[in-house]
């Protein structure tokens, strides 16, 4: 106990033989917090799995402290801690309020431009894995990520945080992030966290995702991966944006292209380039929105997809197309909003569902900037067909904001026929509600 104790950051525990035998006797009914947390993880060690506060006849102990989920994990055993935590969270439901913490991605910024890229850990008592581990978290991965296109981050989003707790976290401690195989493995980990995170975005968990999407970075360093550490960069930048921080997630992109220059495909780079612009159109800034869209289209230029990592090949000329969409709603320009947003439809694939869902509401908007009510109203209602399949809270967003652009309107018949179609096929848990979120 006191070895491990002293691995995961937090106070170290010395137990003596009289407080074991006050314990076993029943002296000592209840030990502190910390120590049955540092009970829980020893015996999860020795078992090979995680194991609970309930499980070991704890469940009346608090949590200790403040949550530390948004702390950079100094060693992989923290991380490890951070991430069983956050499954427990998703799985058995928490029980405190927790809230997405905008300064934390500051100090993430610095953090990866400052520090070196050594990594410190060195597991405990490593074992050996193989090439067949790394293949099973990526198919894994792969097979979840396309539910998540196609059904919205609703479906997968507990069949991921389940396999992290029972196929990853027992193994990540034993593995060494100084061999070939144990960096492919926290890759894959990484990139299976950062799933984890996007999941619980689209679903509107956003304190979740926060988490997630940070230790899934915590892994991708200790990979030596800065390529995917750009890549989680970028999600940290989308969901910024749509909560309001504008800034923060133009700083976010741009500290991704930053760190990752020179490792990035082509490709990465366009996306983070296009998730600069997508910031600084939210924030009205014209002139460097166009420069950010510049920017992206000559990486896209270079693009060589079979190059391309798995996790940035949906990236493609359609989603880059919708990006460009995006940017020229938020600054009002209506006509090559609707260009680039048909230019995405008409290229994407079938499996790309959501972002179809996305697109579509763009070009509705678009068509209502331009005065063309029916029309937007028509696309805007195959939309709602879609919303009523898909489990995404960020596709209700979108109707939401096309809802909210019709009020100035009026009581137009169409307008009033829409609504009650919305209403009407929409489950009225999943109907367009405020993307205004509370935050720290």
């Amino acid at each position: 106990m006191h070895d491990l104790s002293r691995q995961d950051g937090g106070e170290p525990i010395s137990p003596s033989h009289t407080n074991i035998a006050k314990l076993l006797t029943g002296e000592t009914r209840r030990p502190r917090p910390r120590t049955a947390q540092v009970m829980a993880a020893v015996l999860g060690r020795e078992l090979g799995r995680p194991v609970s506060l309930e499980e070991i006849g704890y469940a009346d102990v608090p949590d200790e402290g403040e949550d530390s989920t948004l702390e950079y994990p100094a060693t992989i055993a923290a991380a490890t801690t951070a991430l069983t935590q956050l499954a427990s969270y998703e799985l058995r439901g928490v029980k405190k309020e927790l809230v997405v913490v905008p300064t934390a991605w500051d100090g993430l910024i610095n953090r990866w431009l400052l520090d070196p890229d050594n990594e410190p850990s060195q597991p405990v008592e490593p074992r050996p894995i193989a090439e067949v581990d790394v293949h099973a978290v990526r198919d894994a991965a792969a097979m979840f990520g396309s539910f998540d296109y196609r059904y919205g981050g609703g479906r997968p989003k507990p069949l991921v945080a389940r396999y992290l707790e029972t196929d990853v976290l027992p193994l990540i401690p034993h593995v060494s992030p100084h061999t070939s195989v144990g960096r492919e493995y926290f890759r894959e980990v990484a990139a299976m966290t950062r799933l984890a995170g996007w999941t619980a975005y689209d679903v509107g968990q956003h304190w979740l995702a926060q988490r997630y999407l940070f230790q899934a970075f915590r892994l991708a360093r200790a990979a030596g991966d800065r390529p995917l550490c750009g890549r989680i960069l970028a999600g940290m930048s989308h969901q910024a944006n749509f909560l309001g921080h504008y800034d923060r997630a133009v700083n976010l992109a741009r500290a991704a292209a930053a760190g990752a220059r020179g490792y990035a495909t082509p490709t990465t780079m366009a996306l983070f380039h296009a998730m600069e612009a997508r910031g600084l159109a939210s924030q009205g800034k014209a002139a460097e929105t166009f420069a950010a869209l510049a920017a992206a289209e000559r990486w896209m230029e270079q693009s060589v997809p079979e190059n391309d990592p798995e996790w940035i090949r949906y990236f493609d000329r359609a989603e880059l197309h919708a990006e460009f969409a995006h940017c020229y709603r938020d600054l009002n320009r209506s006509e090559e909003a609707a260009e680039h947003a048909a230019a995405s439809i008409a290229a994407s694939e079938g499996l790309y569902v959501r972002s179809l869902s996305f697109c579509r509401t763009v070009l509705a908007t678009a068509r209502l900037q331009a005065g063309e009510l029916d029309e937007a109203l028509s696309v805007a209602r195959g939309v709602v067909d879609t919303a009523a399949q898909l489990r995404s809270f960020r596709v209700i967003s979108y109707l939401n904001d096309f809802c909210t652009r019709l009020q100035p309107l009026g009581e137009e018949v169409s307008i009033r026929d829409f609504t009650e179609y919305v209403s009407t096929t929409l489950p009225s848990k999943d109907a367009p509600a405020s993307r205004t979120l509370v935050i720290a």
